[in-house]
């Protein structure tokens, strides 16, 4: 069996200000937008005349990010006191690999997003930081120096998944 990354979907209540936030904060790039509907999507999501609008935005590795505004029924804003619990059931986050972190969160944190501490160094050559969008998505943000001089590897060292030796948690 051969499985590889589709895609990755969050839910936003402006896709517009999504948009600009993920293409213009965070560096990723336009591939489509699309507004749909119809008793196939409704069977999928399983909501009866559902409507959204997505845009699905990406950056150089091919893997993109599905940005759902849900016309139909309306998308809904988390409960206050869940919107920041990263340890909840149900708690996602996407993972970007950069090449000037501290210049983005100087672009995304005027636009809105919500850093959870500043970044840290997980690895020698490896700084990561936890923030949310405007939306209470949760992205996390790594600087990888191994990443940033050789991108394209079969085995990319994370902080989850690194070179012997490397973890200082």
């Amino acid at each position: 069996m051969s499985v590889t990354m589709n895609h990755t979907g969050i839910v936003v209540t402006d896709i517009e200000e999504a948009v600009k936030f993920y293409c213009e904060g965070i560096g990723l790039s336009m591939r489509f937008q699309v507004e749909a509907g119809g008793a196939e999507l409704s069977q999928l999501l399983g909501y009866d005349d559902v409507q959204v609008k997505a845009a699905f935005v990406g950056g150089i590795d091919g893997h993109s990010v599905e940005i759902i505004e849900y016309l139909s029924p309306k998308s809904e804003v988390r409960d206050a006191g869940e919107q920041h619990k990263r340890n909840t059931t149900g708690a996602t986050h996407i993972s970007f690999n950069v090449t000037d972190m501290d210049s983005i969160i100087e672009r995304i944190v005027p636009m809105g997003a919500v850093l959870n501490n500043p970044p840290v160094a997980l690895m020698d050559g490896f700084r990561s930081i936890y923030l949310q969008d405007p939306w209470g998505n949760w992205i996390e943000l790594d600087e990888d120096s191994v990443h940033n001089e050789q991108q394209f590897t079969i085995h990319q060292r994370t902080s989850v998944n690194p070179s012997p030796g490397d973890v200082r948690l």
